[in-house]
């Protein structure tokens, strides 16, 4: 099997990073898993922990969209900005619905995540208000992972429990239910009795009358203005009303009271800009029939719910990149302590996080520790534990807990002292958030392989298959797993595995796809950036 530089790789590469793999050992206790968090609180996203995740979205008079994430994972990391964006986008409508943020690569965090039902990241879940203790939330499915489309399933969630007239649904929110119209009338939009309303009027899929109205309804509600806001379907119920409203554009805005047509806005861009300026603009001109004193409309000055809807990227400096030389350093050289890290972090955070473990995915568990028991380069302590992991695990036929197994890793290292040590060291990144665990797993199936192929033992095709069944059950990076599937072909690449070497240059192969496809993202370290191996000087032929 020829290497992805053309030529064969030397017997000597095969050996390489085995003869380098005990060149640190742990020396420390402490434990430190996670990259740095990816929001902080400029980021008008509430962060989350085990501490206060219940008091904040179980006892809450409103909704809540939460964001369950890890530091390390790459899709997490490529879609921060966008959420940081989204954030900033419905900031105004925090008293229906708020946004935060919950880092399951904490192990502080670790309880919560588990016991809401998060096995891959990044995952949303929508919380209804006074979500009652042990409610999973309602997780969004979809794919498309813009601010758009997550405004749009956000603002659906909301309108959803006000259509079935859910007793979730706060009872002081503004309506995004368009209003029934019957004939002429538009039914219950004098309930409150307001003395003026303005009529949201636009196709049946839009959503800018819902956001116009969230942006604006804490200001109206806060000021006491007695104004009321509707959004008015265009369809055959309503065709009658919107005639005598003398509609000549559609979508518009136009104001009424009781008995009369206020204004309409025919020269107002039918956006969610356009129609928040009209609407402000139309109360500052009718003050006096609203009754707004000099204080109020002084405060609705300053109110600018537009100022939401521009957000900045951030720009980050640019790094200098490494030499080749060190490049070159660091993906030759294997730590035993990065690959023990790597290990304990799976076990312990990625298997123990799911609730229960049965069935497929507990043959998959098996399939792990066994050839970690097997292949996995160990120094006596941690081949005594590895032994130890999969007895117990064989001894469990049917379901593993989660929390089970968390106990069990506890007390075992507590009794013997095997620990992760604190820091990285060849998978250490330029920042937190870079190289770290997804570096110490790559490196430990490398491991694996490796060892195999001087062990000459079992199938050639074992630590591959064990590879990919536990990517797809455990790796919490669900877009990271999906791509690793793709690139394997579900498999099938395996097929053209015969020995062991061609074990070991598959999973290159693998990983060099890997690399290529994410050269130049925004989870790549600049400093470190990804690179073709082995390079040809490390090649014969």
């Amino acid at each position: 099997m020829a290497s992805s530089t053309g030529g064969v790789l030397s017997p000597l590469l095969l050996q390489l990073p085995l003869l380098l793999l005990f060149l640190l050992l742990p020396s420390t206790l402490e434990v430190s898993l996670s990259g740095n968090p990816l929001y902080n609180q400029d980021d008008k996203i509430l962060i989350l922990n085990t501490t206060n995740f219940q008091p904040n979205i179980c006892s809450s008079s409103k909704a809540w969209v939460v964001e369950f994430y890890s530091s390390w994972c790459g899709h997490c990391i490529h879609f921060a900005p966008t959420f940081k964006e989204f954030a900033t986008d419905v900031f105004a409508w925090r008293d229906v619905i708020s946004v935060a943020a919950i880092d399951c690569a904490m192990e502080e965090n670790m309880p919560t995540c588990r016991e809401y039902e998060v096995m891959g990241y990044p995952i949303l879940k929508f919380f209804t208000p006074n979500t009652p203790t042990g409610d999973m939330g309602i997780e969004r499915l979809s794919k498309d992972n813009t601010v758009p489309a997550i405004k749009k399933d956000m603002i659906e969630f909301i309108t959803d429990l006000q259509f079935k007239k859910s007793e979730k649904a706060g009872q002081n929110w503004p309506s995004l239910v368009p209003a029934s119209v019957n004939g002429l009338e538009i039914l219950h939009i004098w309930d409150q009795n307001p003395t003026l309303a303005v009529l949201l009027i636009e196709e049946a899929n839009s959503t800018t009358g819902s956001e116009v109205i969230l942006d604006l309804s804490s200001t109206v509600t806060k000021l006491k203005v007695p104004l009321v806001m509707a959004r008015i379907e265009i369809n055959a119920e309503s065709a009658q009303l919107l005639q005598k409203l003398t509609v000549s554009q559609k979508p518009s805005l136009v104001a009424i009271s009781r008995d009369s047509i206020i204004e309409v806005f025919p020269s107002v861009a039918a956006t969610r800009i356009g129609w928040s300026l009209a609407i402000k603009e139309f109360i500052l001109r009718k003050s006096s029939e609203l009754s707004l004193n000099n204080q109020m409309l002084t405060d609705l000055r300053q109110t600018k719910p537009e100022d939401s809807l521009y957000v900045q990227p951030l720009k980050s400096e640019a790094q200098k990149i490494e030499t080749r030389k060190k490049l070159i350093n660091r993906r030759y050289k294997v730590f035993t302590s990065d690959l023990e890290k790597a290990v304990i972090y799976s076990i312990s955070h990625e298997v123990a996080q799911h609730s229960s473990i049965s069935g497929h995915t507990l043959q998959t568990l098996l399939q792990y520790v066994t050839v970690l028991e097997k292949f996995f380069p160990a120094r006596m302590e941690m081949s005594v534990f590895l032994r130890d992991l999969h007895s117990w695990v064989n001894m469990h036929q049917d379901t593993i807990r989660g929390e089970d197994l968390s106990s069990w890793m506890e007390s075992y290292q507590g009794r013997h002292g095997i620990r992760a040590s604190k820091d990285w060291v060849g998978c250490r990144g330029s920042e937190d958030q870079f190289g770290g665990y997804p570096c110490g797993l790559w490196s430990v199936w490398h491991a694996l392989t490796i060892n195999q192929a001087n062990l000459a033992e079992g199938d050639p095709k074992e630590v591959m298959n064990a590879m990919k069944s536990f990517i797809q059950e455990f790796f919490g990076c669900r877009d990271c797993a999906r791509h690793f599937d793709q690139a394997i072909e579900g498999g099938k690449a395996f097929d053209e595995i015969d020995n062991y070497n061609d074990a070991v240059l598959l999973l290159w192969k693998t990983h060099n796809k890997a690399n290529f496809r994410l050269a130049g993202d925004i989870s790549e370290d600049p400093v470190f950036p990804k690179l073709v191996f082995p390079s040809k000087e490390f090649c014969s032929g």
